[in-house]
C-alpha cells in the first residue's frame, strides 16, 4: 500500500504542534498524488463553530498552491494538507475540529481547556480521490492520535458572553473575552425531504403556493419553497410547546376552515409518518449554531422568562415516542452539523444514517420514516444533493439578497474569539482575511439550487467597507441599498456602534454614519 508516511522528527512535531519551521517531505507514488509536497510547514489549529467549516475549507483551498488534501479524521476532526501559495517552499498544515462546536472554540480562548483533535500517523495515498474543486479526499491509514492543543484561529457563532448561560455550556469567563467580528453567517430553517413535500401540499390545499409546487421541477423553484412563521418555529423548537404535526395549520380563506386544513391531514396515507411526534434535529448545548437559534426564536438566554431548547452536552435523544400520536416532542441533540444533516436524511429514510442511529418508534406499524426539523448554516447542501430543504420565514428565503434588506433575520455574527489578541501566525492572519473579505466571500459563496447565492456576507463593523461621514454611497463600492453579489456587505450589526461591542440580544441596526437604509421592496 503506497503511503504518505512522516518521519519520527515530523511525527512529533505534527502532533505536538511545534511543526514551525520544520521539513516535511511526503513520499509520492500513487498516480491521485500529482506533485511532491515538501518546504517548511506552516501549522495552524482552528476550533469552534463547526456551522463555519465548509466557508473555512474554502478559505484553506484560497491559500494552497494546487491540490488541498483533506483527511477527515474521526466525525468531527478535519486536517488540510497543501503547498502554500504564500509562502513558496512552505507546506500548510491546517487542523479544524467541530465537535462541540463553538464553545470548544470559547474554552480554547479562555485556555481553560484545550480542544482535542484527531490527527493519524499516516497519510494514505493510495486511498486519495481525484481532486473536486482543489481538493482530494484521503482516507486515513494510521491509527487515530488525539492531541489537545490551543487553537490559533477560535471561532463562535455568536459573541462570547453567550456561553455562560448553561443553555450554551455554562463557561465561567466567557462574557471577559474580546469578540472580533469577522463575517455574518446566515443560518436556515432545515427540513427533511418528506416534511418539505408535505409543507408544499398544505399551502397548495390552503391557496398559498400556486398548484404546480408539488410537481417536478416546480418543487424546487424559490416560488415554491414553503415558509413557517417566527411564531409556529417557536412553538415547533420551544420547550413544552407543539408536539403534533397535526397541530399545525394552514388557512384555507376559499373554504371554511375544518379539521381536515391541517399539516397532516393533507397528506396521502403513504406520505403521513406512522407517528405525528415532532422530532427535531437539533446541537448539543455549546454549539453556536443552537445559540443562535435560541436567541433569534426563543430570546434565550436574553430573557429569563424563555422556553429554550433543552439540549444535551453530548450526543444523544431526549424523549421517546409513545404510542399515542403527537404526545412527545424529540430532541436529538447532534455534536457537529455533520452529525444533523445525517439525523435530518435518517428520519427522512426511517433508517440510521452514518453517525445518526435510528431510535426505536412506536407504534411499529405504519411507515416508519419521520418529518423532522432542524437549523444549520446555509452553506450546506446548495445542490441538494441530500434529502433535507431550507424553507422560508416569515415568507421570505434564506439568501443574501434578502439579509441585506433586512427581511430575514436569522444570521448571526460569526466572531474571532480571544483573551488578549489574536495569532500571528501568517496562515492564521491570512484565513481569517479570507473569512472577513467580503470580495474574496463573493468567491466563497455558494449558490442554491432552490433561491440563489447565500451563506455569507462581509461585516457591517468592517472599516474597509463603511463609508465615512459625507462620501457618496455608491452601488458596488460601499454600503448600499442595492445587494451586489460580487461584493457582499451586510449594513447589520448586532454591535452597538461601528467597532462598538457586540451582543447578539440585540436587536441588528444600521451603523452610525452615512449609510443609506436597504429597501424593503
Amino acid at each position: 500500500m503506497n503511503k504518505l508516511l512522516l518521519s519520527a522528527a515530523i511525527s512529533a512535531a505534527f502532533f505536538a504542534g511545534q511543526a514551525q519551521a520544520t521539513t516535511l517531505t511526503l513520499h509520492l507514488t500513487s498516480p491521485n498524488l500529482v506533485a511532491a509536497l515538501s518546504g517548511t510547514v506552516d501549522e495552524i489549529w482552528i476550533s469552534g463553530s463547526s456551522a463555519a467549516t465548509p466557508f473555512i475549507e474554502k478559505s484553506v483551498v484560497a491559500d494552497c498552491s494546487g491540490t488541498a488534501y483533506k483527511y477527515v479524521n474521526g466525525s468531527n476532526d478535519t486536517t488540510w494538507v497543501c503547498n502554500s501559495s504564500l509562502a513558496v517552499g512552505t507546506v500548510n498544515i491546517v487542523h479544524k475540529r467541530d465537535g462541540g462546536g463553538s464553545v470548544t472554540g470559547v474554552y480554547s480562548a479562555l485556555g481553560t481547556t484545550l480542544p482535542t483533535y484527531a490527527t493519524t500517523a499516516s497519510l494514505d495515498a493510495a486511498a486519495c480521490a481525484a481532486a473536486v474543486s482543489g481538493i482530494s479526499v484521503c482516507t486515513t491509514s494510521g491509527a487515530i492520535v488525539n492531541t489537545a492543543h490551543a487553537g490559533d484561529i477560535n471561532l463562535a457563532d455568536v459573541d462570547a458572553a453567550q456561553f455562560e448561560s448553561v443553555l450554551n455550556g455554562g463557561v465561567v469567563g466567557a462574557s471577559a473575552l474580546t469578540n472580533r467580528a469577522v463575517a455574518t453567517q446566515i443560518f436556515g430553517i432545515a427540513v427533511n425531504l418528506r416534511l418539505r413535500n408535505a409543507l408544499q401540499v398544505a399551502e397548495v390545499a390552503a391557496g398559498s403556493l400556486h398548484a404546480g409546487c408539488t410537481v417536478s421541477p416546480a418543487n424546487e423553484t424559490e416560488a415554491c419553497v414553503p415558509s413557517l412563521t417566527t411564531p409556529q418555529l417557536s412553538a415547533i423548537f420551544g420547550k413544552g410547546r407543539l408536539t403534533d404535526w397535526n397541530n399545525l395549520r394552514y388557512d384555507n380563506t376559499a373554504v371554511a376552515q375544518t379539521l381536515s386544513d391541517t399539516l397532516f391531514g393533507a397528506q396521502a396515507t403513504a406520505d403521513k409518518p406512522g407517528n405525528r411526534d415532532v422530532h427535531i434535529c437539533s446541537r448539543t448545548a455549546g454549539s453556536g449554531t443552537l445559540a443562535t437559534l435560541n436567541i433569534n426564536f426563543e430570546n434565550a438566554p436574553c430573557f429569563t422568562g424563555n422556553e429554550a431548547i433543552q439540549a444535551a452536552a453530548a450526543q444523544t435523544i431526549s424523549g421517546a415516542e409513545t404510542t399515542t400520536q403527537g404526545a412527545v416532542k424529540v430532541y436529538h441533540s447532534m455534536s457537529g452539523s455533520g452529525d444533523l444533516e445525517n439525523c435530518l436524511e435518517g428520519l427522512n429514510q426511517g433508517s440510521t444514517k452514518g453517525s445518526f442511529t435510528y431510535p426505536a418508534i412506536k407504534p411499529t406499524t405504519g411507515n416508519t420514516f419521520r418529518w423532522a426539523i432542524g437549523v444549520l448554516s446555509l452553506d450546506r447542501n446548495a445542490t441538494n444533493a441530500k434529502n433535507y430543504r431550507f424553507i422560508k420565514i416569515d415568507g421570505s428565503s434564506p439568501s443574501a439578497i434578502n439579509v441585506v434588506n433586512g427581511k430575514y433575520k436569522f444570521w448571526s455574527e460569526l466572531v474571532a474569539v480571544n483573551n488578549g489578541a489574536l495569532s500571528t501566525d501568517p496562515l492564521a492572519v491570512d484565513l481569517l482575511a479570507n473569512l472577513g473579505n467580503a470580495n474574496q466571500i463573493a468567491s466563497l459563496n455558494v449558490t442554491n439550487a432552490n433561491f440563489g447565492v447565500t451563506g455569507f456576507l462581509g461585516t457591517a463593523s468592517n472599516a474597509a467597507y463603511l463609508p465615512t461621514s459625507g462620501t457618496v454611497i455608491s452601488p458596488g463600492t460601499l454600503i448600499n441599498a442595492a445587494f451586489d453579489a460580487a461584493r457582499p456587505v451586510n449594513p447589520w450589526t448586532h454591535e452597538a456602534a461601528a467597532g462598538g461591542s457586540l451582543n447578539h440580544c440585540r436587536v441588528p441596526s444600521i451603523p452610525g454614519g452615512s449609510k443609506v437604509m436597504p429597501s424593503l421592496n
